[in-house]
């Protein structure tokens, strides 16, 4: 018997040579284990036949209601039941003995983010941060991977935050020899299917907002804020949460009960434990100070104290997912004396994305709710003297926040073209009587095809207008009639210009 037999409980039926493990039949390979686990509509068992037929060496479920005479088929009860002392199961133990790799949770430091809007942000600004410090770093989420300055690798997980077998074939291809910092975006859809249960233990959590999305997935708001602060049911030495919502969190006994305090963020209310306030703001430079009025845990002793930095993040907005990076590291890499450079920081591509070098004003990003829409083009609009807004919504998603789109488009642009971004199995045409519900239709062009929908929304612009293209942001690809096909913001734009 084997240690990974010995870990299960079972006897493999001849002696197997395990490349991988995985839950997912897109991913199973030669010398694959499958592993059939309770799932958000099905449990996996439901998928056990296609996985062997796809390869697989072997299948383990822990569904007492599927049986099977196949000797490659294993029912192991007990498969994500936790240890008293070390809250790991079976699963965590195979995956530590297949890769080997010991103990991921308490050898390396976490930095965990999740909110409707700007996770990305900050976690790929936090993982700047680090790297700037001198630390290893490595960045996961919505991009993909990336391990220090390397280049993002997209091959993992097409989830924003990967589930236990991913995290793990992450941890084995980067082949990590000394500890590292993770910054690490946490879904709300994860949080809902406890991805996080293996990682009871973060140096910081975060919550930057909360708005309404994914509603077709949680059904409610309530679901969805719910979820949202299942990341502080972990112990999280540093508890970061947007100020407004801190009252919010008196509905969970899990963050009353931490030995950990929550610590609000606003630059609105100067009593919050961290205060912000923005000074200068243009698309060159922007210049904020902040305040620490009560220190989390881990920071040093001292309150008042106040730092000021200056950095080419734009809008106000970027500001608040760069105080939540920098909160969640803590201040004492930085002088409280001095301006604090930090123009080496970059946002993401497709992140509020200012176009350089070309001759005229566009901005790329990838929001696609209507919170996004509301903090972004509220932001930006002051920087420039019109808008032209190009956007769609995806296909098979929320239709109630359709109309709520396309009505705050017209609020802040004086031009709106109505485009397709990922239709998936939907009509475009359906698509867009649902965003036109209860909206005045006059400024509003539509154009199906999502290229064409560019170059005329480019062909509106003045010198200081700005084309504002939504929805997509870094991605390259489109999905529209169940078909994927290669499709960039970035680079019809780039035709347009250069």
């Amino acid at each position: 018997m084997n240690n990974l037999e010995r870990i299960l409980g079972i006897t493999f039926p001849y002696e197997l040579e395990v490349s991988s493990a995985t839950n997912s039949t897109n991913k199973v390979k030669k010398g694959a284990v499958f592993f059939g686990l309770p799932g958000s509509q099905n449990h996996g068992s439901k998928y056990i036949q296609k996985a062997l037929e796809l390869g697989a060496l072997v299948a383990i479920h822990n569904d007492p209601e599927y049986r099977s005479e196949n000797t490659n088929i294993f029912y192991v009860e007990d498969l994500q039941k936790e240890d008293y002392f070390f809250k790991r199961d079976k699963l965590y133990y195979f995956l530590e003995e297949l890769y080997k790799i010991s103990d991921i949770q308490n050898a390396n430091n976490f930095y965990a983010f999740t909110g409707t809007n700007g996770k990305t942000s900050s976690a790929y600004l936090c993982h700047q941060l680090l790297i700037n410090q001198g630390y290893k770093s490595l960045y996961i989420g919505t991009l993909g991977t990336q391990y220090n300055k390397n280049e993002i690798n997209r091959s993992f997980s097409s989830k924003t935050t990967p589930d236990i077998f991913e995290l793990f074939e992450i941890f084995k291809f980067y082949d990590f020899q000394d500890s590292i910092s993770i910054c690490i975006e946490m879904s709300s859809h994860s949080l809902d299917q406890n991805r996080l249960k293996y990682l009871p233990c973060l140096n910081s959590a975060s919550i930057l907002n909360i708005g309404a999305d994914h509603l077709d997935y949680h059904k409610n708001i309530k679901n969805y804020t719910d979820a949202k602060f299942k990341i502080f049911d972990t112990e999280s030495v540093v508890r970061l949460i947007d100020d407004k919502l801190q009252k919010l969190s008196l509905d969970y006994s899990f963050v009353e009960s931490s030995q950990y305090k929550m610590i609000s963020v606003s630059n609105k209310n100067a009593h919050s434990d961290i205060f912000y306030k923005i000074i200068e703001s243009s698309t060159d430079q922007s210049i904020f100070e902040v305040v620490i009025n009560n220190p989390p845990a881990g920071y040093p002793e001292g309150h008042r104290k106040k730092y000021t930095f200056t950095c080419s993040l734009f809008p106000e907005f970027n500001i608040h997912n760069l105080v939540f990076a920098l909160s969640s590291l803590g201040f004492s890499n930085f002088q409280s004396e001095d301006i604090n450079d930090l123009f080496f920081l970059n946002l993401p591509k497709g992140r509020t994305e200012l176009i350089s070098n070309i001759s005229a004003n566009v901005i790329i990003d990838f929001a696609h709710n209507a919170d996004g829409f509301k903090f972004l083009l509220s932001s930006i609009k002051n920087y420039f003297e019109n808008l032209v807004i190009i956007f769609g919504c995806g296909g098979n998603r929320d239709k109630t926040k359709r109309p709520e789109m396309l009505k705050i488009a017209l609020e802040n642009g004086l031009n709106v073209v109505f485009t397709s971004d990922n239709s998936r199995d939907e009509i475009f045409e359906n698509i867009f009587i649902d965003a036109s519900r209860g909206n005045n239709l006059d400024r509003v062009k539509v154009i199906e095809d999502r290229k064409e929908a560019i170059m005329y929304g480019s062909s509106l612009l003045t010198e200081k207008d700005c084309l504002v293209i939504l929805g997509k942001g870094h991605e390259e690809t489109q999905e529209i009639n169940g078909k994927i096909s290669h499709f960039s913001d970035h680079e019809v734009i780039n035709e347009i210009y250069k």
